[in-house]
């Protein structure tokens, strides 16, 4: 334990400015998160924002509680375990002086060997036999199998059509508008904006919804026909859903947002 308050003490220096260049990314990213609250449409994405917030807020008092400790392990308690490191490392023998013992030889005794004569049965070796055995084989008799039955295939499944994007730069390219889909579903398309400063992905109960819309995925980088975002159709429950495509550019102002309907099978 002493090695460990003696270590904390001696790169106190670095923990220090390690610690501060975590405060000054923390204060960075308050700013960010700030903008964004203030430029946030929805609700959704003001508590996404307030929730940012509070967990900066927890990691500046972890700095704090962490420089706190660093402070007084460094000043306190290596001062008191000073002494007992540098006794460890050179330690003093407690122990009194002993004198080495002396050993006197004792004297020899002759015993004298009598040696033994064992008589030892001879083994006989034992006789072995040949046993020939005689092996019958029986013919099998071969069974016709009756001819397997043709499957009937299963009826073909009906071809989702692509959907109606009227801008191009906000598009879904699958699931497309009708399809049936189960468990985990990527939704791919193009989110990209001249001014582009994120997209999200939002679902809605019911064909063609035009409101109800929840937050489902997002993200701040564009995306050129690659993957939006992940639906677990397991939460959403089978029926008619409605996705929803959103490019929102840095004025806050969103062209029309791309939608397509899918079913989730039971």
């Amino acid at each position: 334990m002493g090695f460990i308050i003696e270590a904390v003490a001696t790169y106190a220096a670095y923990i220090y400015a390690l610690c501060g260049l975590v405060a000054l990314y923390h204060i960075y990213k308050v700013g960010l998160v700030r903008s964004e609250r203030r430029q946030a449409v929805f609700s959704l994405e003001r508590e996404k924002a307030m929730r940012e917030l509070f967990s900066i807020f927890y990691v500046a008092m972890l700095l704090v509680g962490l420089m706190g400790v660093t402070y007084f392990v460094s000043t306190t308690l290596a001062q008191a375990v000073e002494p007992v490191v540098a006794d460890s490392r050179n330690p003093q023998p407690d122990l009194p002086f002993m004198p080495t013992p002396t050993t006197t030889p004792l004297p020899v005794t002759l015993t004298p060997v009598v040696n033994a004569v064992l008589s030892l049965p001879t083994p006989t070796a034992p006789v072995t036999g040949t046993v020939a055995a005689e092996a019958t084989t029986e013919p099998l008799a071969a069974e016709a199998s009756p001819a397997p039955e043709t499957p009937t295939p299963p009826p073909a499944a009906p071809v989702a059509s692509a959907p109606a994007c009227a801008d191009p730069s906000a598009s879904i390219s699958s699931p497309g508008n009708g399809q049936t889909v189960n468990g985990v579903v990527s939704v791919l398309g193009t989110a990209t904006h001249p001014s582009f400063q994120y997209y999200k992905v939002e679902f809605a109960p019911g064909p063609n919804a035009t409101g109800g819309f929840v937050y489902l995925g997002g993200g701040n980088s564009p995306v050129q026909g690659g993957v939006l975002a992940n639906v677990d159709t397991a939460a959403l429950g089978p029926g008619q859903w409605t996705l929803r495509l959103v490019v929102v550019d840095q004025t806050g102002n969103f062209p029309d947002p791309c939608a397509v309907t899918i079913t989730v099978g039971g």
